[in-house]
């Protein structure tokens, strides 16, 4: 209950600021059960934007370094964020996303692991693949597009749930890891274009 409240009270304060399009919204919101959300990465307004302007609670990857501050980890614990260490994710950290798919709920990760702000598949990180397939989880790509100015327009488009590993058969290579989730990035990407 306190975390609606406080996704309304952050919609409420951020919404003179920010013109916010969403785009197939409907694609997320009528999704049920497990699913990975997947999005470019070019502001830290992003995950904000993204848990206010959808109906689902989304369960957010966030770099480690965020919980090192004592405000900031107590909040991000209790909206269900929890650490990854970009460069070289823990077996731990592998778990816990695995957990929430297999509560049924929704994981979010941006997987160029960063902010960036040009369309490079070498970013695609392959960490994000190996959950999709150990999960046996959907992904929605999600494209963002702002620059996040005062008064500037949001643009959020939402792609359909894709399965990527349903016609593989025997054991998945780090080679086909690496491909699928290059394959991911280009969806997230050519969302925008879809839509236009």
């Amino acid at each position: 209950m306190l975390v609606k409240f406080l996704k309304g009270l952050v919609k409420v304060v951020l919404f003179p600021f920010f013109r916010v399009k969403l785009y197939n919204v409907e694609n997320f919101n009528k999704s049920t059960g497990k699913c990975i959300v997947c999005s470019n990465h070019i502001s830290n307004f992003d995950p904000v934007m993204l848990m206010i302007y959808t109906k689902r609670h989304i369960n957010f990857m966030a770099k480690k370094e965020l919980f090192d501050v004592f405000f900031i980890k107590n909040v991000l614990k209790y909206i269900g964020a929890f650490p990854v260490d970009r460069d070289k994710p823990s077996l731990s950290t592998i778990k816990g996303a695995l957990s929430i798919l297999k509560n049924g709920e929704v994981l979010g990760i941006f997987p160029e692991g960063t902010r960036v702000n040009e369309y490079n598949e070498e970013n695609a990180k392959s960490g994000i693949a190996l959950i999709a397939n150990k999960g046996d989880a959907n992904i929605i790509p999600i494209f963002i597009k702002s620059s996040y100015k005062i008064f500037s327009k949001v643009e959020i488009f939402f792609g359909k749930p894709k399965k990527y590993f349903q016609n593989f058969e025997g054991k998945v290579t780090s080679a086909q890891y690496r491909e699928v989730s290059k394959e991911m990035l280009r969806d997230i990407y050519s969302l925008e274009k879809e839509v236009n």
